[in-house]
């Protein structure tokens, strides 16, 4: 799959070390919502990003600043400058709910705000849970009450809304709910419980998983899955609830730079 040359149309400070990219495509990706594209800045590096939206051949990216090639982004392209992207790749979110409570953590927010997009304007009830260390990490919260017919938004320290963790809030929404899907997106510690409690509930859940992907075409295996062996490049970065709760690694470990399996970061 080979690159696209994409012009920086508009650059937004979200929160704290995080920034939203509109790029303008010279051809439309056809990306669904879970799906993610491979940034390559020449000379730097190149990073993977969720699709946070994509309409007319504008995508929408979310980079937080995480190491060289995002801080690089961040620091020196701007409007009018060009990246590369090749994509769509990986599987996104099955787009098959009649009810949905989506569960954000943190950036994590991005690809669930996409999702809403396409569930809403399928005719399906969506209600969004958001969790954010405070008010000032706080983001796409607007955007969200847009397309969801309830935005309720927990903050660590209480600075907006619930005080308390997204999977706090989680817990008062849920039970009672009548939903029939749950998707997430954020923390893993924070997924692996959300995944957990809907699983036991018997409703359908989907998680979309952060790994230091490489190829993004399940060649290199620095993201695999243990004991599967799944690619979370290519096999995901969406999985349904009963394969992640069958994973040694989920809510335990990934892989550095090296491809050595070490704990989850917190």
């Amino acid at each position: 799959m080979g690159y696209t040359r994409a012009r920086v149309a508009e650059v937004l400070d979200l929160a704290p070390s995080v920034k939203m990219y509109i790029l303008e495509l010279s051809r439309p990706f056809g990306s669904q919502p879970g799906q993610y594209v491979m940034v390559w800045l020449p000379g730097v590096g190149e990073f993977p990003v969720s699709v946070a939206g994509e309409k007319g051949g504008a995508l929408r990216l979310v980079v937080a600043r995480k190491g060289r090639a995002t801080g690089y982004m961040h620091e020196r392209v701007a409007e009018g400058g060009y990246v590369f992207v090749r994509g769509p790749l990986g599987r996104g979110f099955r787009l098959d709910a009649r009810k949905a409570l989506l569960v954000g953590g943190g950036y994590g927010a991005a690809p669930l705000l996409y999702l809403a997009e396409r569930l809403s304007g399928a005719g399906a009830t969506v209600h969004a849970v958001l969790g954010f260390r405070s008010r000032e990490h706080a983001l796409l919260v607007e955007d969200f009450r847009r397309v969801a017919g309830e935005v309720w938004v927990a903050t660590e320290d209480g600075s907006e809304g619930f005080k308390g963790t997204a999977v706090d809030l989680f817990e008062r929404v849920f039970p009672g709910g009548g939903y029939d899907a749950v998707y997430t997106c954020g923390k893993e510690l924070m997924m692996e419980k959300v995944v957990r409690r809907a699983v036991e509930a018997g409703v359908r859940v989907q998680a979309s998983l952060e790994r230091i992907i490489k190829c993004g075409v399940g060649v290199c295996g620095a993201c695999a899955l243990e004991p599967l062996g799944l690619r979370v490049c290519s096999d995901g970065p969406v999985f349904d609830g009963e394969t992640l709760l069958s994973l040694e690694d989920f809510g335990r470990y990934w892989r550095d730079h090296s491809g050595r399996r070490v704990p989850l970061p917190p």
